[in-house]
C-alpha cells in the first residue's frame, strides 16, 4: 500500500530533537508553498499562514506539542517584523506630514466608537452575543485594529510600500500599535485604569526607541562597514541586533526597576 507523502516525514526526522524536528517541518512546508504561491502570484504571507495551517494539530498533525507552536510562532514573528523592518524609511514616513499624523491620531478612535455604535444598536435589537458588560468596547476595538505584519507585507510583495499610499497606510499601522499599547495597558481594568502603567510602557518604548536610534546612528555602521568584511558574520550579526532588541525591551522594565 502506498502511503502519502506526509506520512514520511515524521519518520524522516525521528532522530532529531522536537524543537528542530517542527522548526525544519515548518520551514519545509512553507519553502514550498511560498515557491507554488509566487508562481500563482499569490502574496506569500498567505504561504506563511497555510503552512502553519497544514503541519498545525489541526490538519496534519505534523506539529502538535504547544511550547514548539508558541515558541515557531514568536521566532517566525520577530523574524518577519525585522525583514520588514528593514524596509521602512522613517524620514520617508514622516514626509507625509499633516496627512499621517491626523490619519494616525483619528482612526482608531473614530473606528472604535463606530463599533460601540454597531453593537450597542445590534444589542437593543435583542441579540444577546452583543450584549453585556464591556462586549461593545471589545467590537470597538477588534473592528478598529488590523494586522500591521500582514498588510505591511502585502504591501512590499507589491512593491508599494515605498509609494504615498503605501507611507500613509504604515503611518496608520504603527499608530494603530501605539493605540493597541493604550488599550492592553488599560484592559485588565477598565473600571479603575492604571494610567502609571501606560506611562511606564510608553516610556520604555522611548527608551528602547533611542537606544536603537542611537546605535544605529554611531555604532551599528562601524560594526557593520567591518563585519562586511567577513560575509559569513553577515547573518549572525544582524540576527544578534534583532534578537539583542527584543531582549533588551522584554527586561527593559527590569532593568529600570533595578536602576
Amino acid at each position: 500500500m502506498s502511503l502519502p507523502l506526509l506520512s514520511f516525514l515524521p519518520l524522516a526526522s525521528a532522530g532529531l530533537p522536537p524543537i528542530v524536528r517542527d522548526i525544519g517541518m515548518c520551514l519545509l512546508v512553507a519553502g514550498v508553498l511560498s515557491v507554488v504561491f509566487t508562481k500563482l502570484k499569490i502574496p506569500t504571507i498567505a504561504a506563511f499562514l497555510t503552512a502553519g495551517v497544514i503541519v498545525g494539530p489541526v490538519v496534519s498533525k505534523l506539529v502538535v506539542e504547544r511550547e514548539s507552536i508558541d515558541t515557531i510562532a514568536g521566532l517566525g514573528l520577530v523574524l518577519l517584523l525585522f525583514l520588514i523592518g528593514l524596509e521602512i524609511d522613517v524620514r520617508k514616513l514622516m514626509a507625509s506630514g499633516k496627512t499621517l499624523i491626523l490619519s494616525g491620531l483619528l482612526q482608531f478612535p473614530l473606528c472604535v466608537a463606530f463599533g460601540f455604535a454597531c453593537s450597542v444598536g445590534i444589542s437593543a435589537l435583542g441579540w444577546e452575543a452583543f450584549s453585556g458588560g464591556y462586549t461593545a468596547i471589545y467590537v470597538g476595538f477588534t473592528m478598529a485594529a488590523s494586522s500591521t505584519l500582514i498588510a505591511v507585507k502585502l504591501f512590499q510583495d507589491r512593491a508599494q510600500l515605498d509609494t504615498v499610499v503605501g507611507r500613509v497606510c504604515l503611518g496608520v499601522l504603527i499608530f494603530q500599535d501605539i493605540w493597541s499599547i493604550v488599550v492592553l495597558a488599560v484592559q485588565p481594568n477598565f473600571a479603575d485604569p492604571k494610567l502609571g502603567v501606560v506611562l511606564l510602557t510608553f516610556l520604555d518604548v522611548v527608551i528602547l526607541t533611542l537606544f536603537a536610534l542611537a546605535m544605529a546612528k554611531w555604532v551599528l555602521p562601524f560594526a557593520f562597514r567591518w563585519i562586511s568584511k567577513i560575509p559569513e558574520l553577515m547573518l549572525v550579526a544582524a540576527t544578534a541586533w534583532c534578537f539583542g532588541i527584543g531582549f533588551l525591551g522584554n527586561n527593559l522594565g527590569h532593568l529600570l526597576g533595578l536602576v
